[in-house]
C-alpha cells in the first residue's frame, strides 16, 4: 500500500512539473516571437503566474508525502500571483503613457493621470505650496 502512495505521488508531481515546464515554455516562446510590447506583456505574466505556480503545487506535494509542511511554497506562489500581474498593469500603463504603438499603428490614448514615480514628485510640488 506504501509503495502504490509513493507512485500515485510520483505521477501526481511529475504532471504538475510537466505542466509548469509546458507553461513556462510557451511564455519563453511567447516572448519571441510575438511582435509588440502590449502583446508580449501576456507572455510572462501567464507563465509566471501559471508555470511557477504548477511547479510549486508540486513542490508542496512532495513536501507533504514527505512529511514536511510546503509553506514556503504556498507564500510563493502567493508573492508571484500578487506581483505579475501587477508589475505587467505597471509596464502598460508606462507604454501607454509614452504613448508606444502597437504593430497594428494604432496609438493607444494617453492616461491622464501621473504614473506611479511621478506621484511623489507631485504630492511634493504639492506640500511645497501649502
Amino acid at each position: 500500500m506504501e509503495n502504490n502512495m509513493q507512485i500515485v505521488m510520483e505521477i501526481i508531481v511529475s504532471f504538475f512539473l510537466i505542466v509548469g515546464a509546458f507553461f513556462t515554455l510557451v511564455g519563453g516562446i511567447g516572448m519571441v516571437k510575438l511582435p509588440d510590447l502590449f502583446m508580449r506583456l501576456h507572455a510572462p505574466t501567464k507563465s509566471s503566474t501559471l508555470g511557477l505556480g504548477s511547479f510549486l503545487i508540486a513542490g508542496m506535494i512532495y513536501a507533504a508525502f514527505n512529511s514536511r509542511l510546503g509553506f514556503a511554497e504556498l507564500l510563493i506562489t502567493l508573492l508571484a500571483f500578487i506581483t505579475a500581474p501587477v508589475s505587467a498593469n505597471l509596464i502598460a500603463q508606462a507604454a501607454i503613457h509614452l504613448r508606444l504603438r502597437s504593430t497594428s499603428g494604432d496609438v493607444p490614448e494617453a492616461i491622464n493621470r501621473p504614473l506611479p514615480w511621478q506621484r511623489q514628485k507631485i504630492i511634493k510640488q504639492f506640500k511645497d505650496k501649502i
